[in-house]
């Protein structure tokens, strides 16, 4: 790996006495650029004359910034884009190490090859305790994902999962597919995500794929007690939920899925796939009451490794990781329309997960109604207690966007997900604008975040789902046995 590869301005020659040595080109070790700080690392492999060499560089150098009008004459290093140097012998290893944990991940993986000590010092669990706590409140990677992608093979819809469209500041639906895309590809579905984890399907046959966007590394799932080809979607509600270490790494992850039910039945029959042993096993969960699971819009989400299905007025809630095949019911808010629910099929309401917290969102689907957005958080788990956050009503709404702001008093808005990094905005399509806006509810503002291109017309929670990316790259957790296994090199 050389100097250039590395990023900041290491591999540039000493224009200004070419005579001189210079230990930042051929080669020699790596010049880091940290915003304004410059590091050259001492190579451990490094001769004794090639040292005095940098030694006496150092020396000459150390300290001195680009600029200083002070101390021209000492400022040999004016002219040069290296603005500071410092011997990272005598370099604390913990400020090294805060140092570091403000690059980009991808930068601080490279930065590996520098040398033994780095290696170590990037490769220590404390590094990626330190580096993910440092971000949690940072709002990059964190998209829309259009459940349904069009692509001739799995591996052309890992290649979409681009960088610099997942991080990119400018929002966006990633996956919204054009119609030629529809005629010509393959469907394949966004199920469930967890923990940096998505879960993908296909039709005709029916496969199952886990992968992790940032690293491209996938697996595709067997079949399960039917072993003969799918052709015919026979399951649906399909989930994903996954461990992770003190080190925020992805130990084991599990999937569910629950065979279709035409009327309400006091059982649920599923079966979970465990990353551990590479197989399906069958569970039947008896409920206290008849119970029907929505067909329509996603499957169960994920809330403290536990999967969470919906029902018009609750939800029923499942440990993949227990053995007693025992279920839970959580009722929705009092005060939720469930009449509304009912009429519209669950479109105008919103229940997901937003830092840390289960929330439930409704919106009044008739711009008559004076109180048009409602927010509830779950504020015990264990008793099922959910507290009001905010009612908003329609005169309290603004927005600095001219033609948002004169629909505001009539339009309507569809509810797409919670704000994964702030819990005061959710994401919502207005119908006649045909954008995506964010609310901020203790602002009562509404903003236009994105003008959509085609597809809009269907955009709701059933369709759209959020997916927070890894902040530290880590093995896929692999099955033992039964799977295919891959990794994409972009």
């Amino acid at each position: 790996m050389d100097a250039a590869a590395a990023g900041g301005n290491g591999g540039q020659e000493n224009q200004n006495n070419p005579n001189e040595i210079n230990p930042f080109q051929n080669n020699h070790p790596i010049v880091m650029n940290a915003n304004d700080i410059v590091i050259a690392p001492w190579s451990p492999w490094m001769s004794l004359a090639r040292q005095e060499d940098y030694r006496h560089y150092f020396e000459s150098y150390s300290g001195t910034l680009k600029g200083d009008e002070d101390d021209e004459n000492k400022n040999e290093m004016s002219g040069k884009d290296l603005d500071w140097f410092y011997d990272l012998s005598n370099f604390a290893e913990s400020a090294l190490l805060e140092i570091l944990i403000r690059l980009p991940v991808k930068s601080l993986f490279r930065y590996k090859c520098v040398c033994k000590n780095w290696l170590d010092l990037i490769s220590h669990p404390s590094c990626s305790r330190l580096y993910v706590s440092s971000k949690l409140k940072a709002s990059s990677g964190f998209r829309l994902f259009y459940r349904y992608v069009y692509a001739p093979e799995f591996e052309e819809v890992l290649r979409r999962l681009k960088p610099d469209v997942l991080v990119s500041r400018e929002f966006s639906v990633v996956f919204l597919s054009s119609l030629e895309e529809q005629q010509m590809s393959k469907q394949f579905k966004v199920l469930a995500v967890t923990n940096g984890l998505v879960m993908f399907c296909s039709f005709a046959p029916l496969v199952y794929f886990v992968c992790d966007p940032v690293t491209r590394q996938w697996v595709s799932l067997p079949r399960g007690r039917q072993n003969s080809s799918i052709f015919q979607r026979r399951y649906f509600g399909e989930g994903l939920v996954s461990k992770v270490n003190e080190n925020n790494v992805v130990t084991s992850f599990r999937a569910v899925r629950v065979e279709c039910q035409d009327v309400e039945s006091f059982s649920m029959d599923l079966e979970v796939f465990a990353s551990e042993t590479g197989v399906w096993t069958a569970h039947t969960l008896v409920c206290p009451k008849k119970i029907q699971l929505l067909r329509r819009g996603i499957g169960p989400i994920d809330f403290n490794g536990i999967v969470h299905w919906f029902v018009h007025d609750m939800m029923v809630a499942f440990d993949p990781y227990r053995t007693d095949n025992q279920c839970r019911f959580i009722q929705f808010p009092d005060g939720c329309d469930t009449k509304n629910v009912e009429k519209h099929d669950g479109l105008y309401r919103l229940c997901n997960v937003s830092q840390g917290k289960l929330r439930y969102f409704e919106i009044a689907p008739e711009p008559s109604e004076l109180i048009c957005f409602k927010m509830w958080v779950l504020e015990d788990y264990e008793k099922g207690e959910w507290l009001m956050e905010f009612q908003v009503s329609r005169n309290d709404l603004f927005s600095d966007d001219e033609s948002l702001s004169n629909l505001l008093p009539t339009a309507t808005f569809i509810p797409l997900s919670f704000h994964q990094f702030d819990a005061d905005v959710v994401y919502m399509r207005c119908v006649e604008r045909s954008c995506i806006v964010t609310f901020n509810f203790r602002a009562k503002r509404m903003d236009v975040t994105c003008e959509v291109d085609g597809g809009v017309g269907d955009l709701s929670w059933r369709v759209v789902i959020p997916v927070v990316l890894s902040m530290w790259p880590a093995p896929l957790p692999r099955p033992r046995k039964g799977v295919t296994q891959a990794v994409i090199d972009m």
